[in-house]
């Protein structure tokens, strides 16, 4: 969505002028939900686009958003002189979003595995933020360990609510099954 669209959409749902729907979202860095609060903790929002945001709980719509004025804040202190320059507001919120990412990426290594077996039996479930540790710090080792012990009967599948899907780990048992079957071929050719 563009500039252009987003400033629409914010005039037609705070109830506000093209004026003051950009403003709102060049403090906010584009973020409409942030825009929206900021012309809330302002006062600039009027009543018909208040109606369509409240809930059924009267007690709630009366409160006010004081505590989710993440721009108003920052626009405060940007008109009192003390505020962020506009490199530093954006190389903040390039390293938020970098934060989020590797703590949503930390996340879903924890709750996934890898797990280990030699002959059917499940011998180790690695997390698999460990594994892409271990992959990026020893790639040399870790990958040639993984092929030889293919050969010994080992076979590694995922398991977890992300990597735990069926395509995942047919693809890991295919592996499994290529060195199988080039073992039989070495196997047949020696009797």
């Amino acid at each position: 969505m563009d500039h252009l669209e987003k400033v629409e959409k914010l005039r037609q749902r705070a109830n506000v002028s093209y004026e003051e729907a950009k403003k709102a979202l060049e403090d906010c860095n584009w973020d409409m939900l942030d825009a929206i609060v900021m012309l809330e903790s302002q006062g600039k929002v009027k009543e018909t686009a208040k109606q369509t945001g409240s809930s059924t709980d009267g007690a709630q719509a009366t409160e006010p958003a004081q505590a989710l004025t993440v721009c108003g804040s920052q626009q405060d202190e940007h008109q009192n002189g003390s505020g962020k320059q506009g490199g530093e507001k954006q190389q903040s919120n390039f390293f938020t979003k970098l934060g989020r990412a590797i703590k949503y990426l930390v996340k879903k290594g924890c709750e996934n595995s890898l797990v280990i077996k030699q002959h059917g039996q499940p011998l180790m479930d690695l997390p698999v933020i460990a594994f892409i540790i271990l992959l990026i710090l020893f790639f040399w080792v870790v990958v040639p360990i993984m092929v030889i012990s293919l050969f010994f009967d080992f076979s590694y599948n995922f398991k977890g609510a992300d990597l735990g899907k069926e395509q995942v780990n047919r693809a890991m048992d295919s592996a499994t099954e290529a060195v199988n079957n080039f073992k039989s071929e070495i196997n047949k050719d020696d009797k």
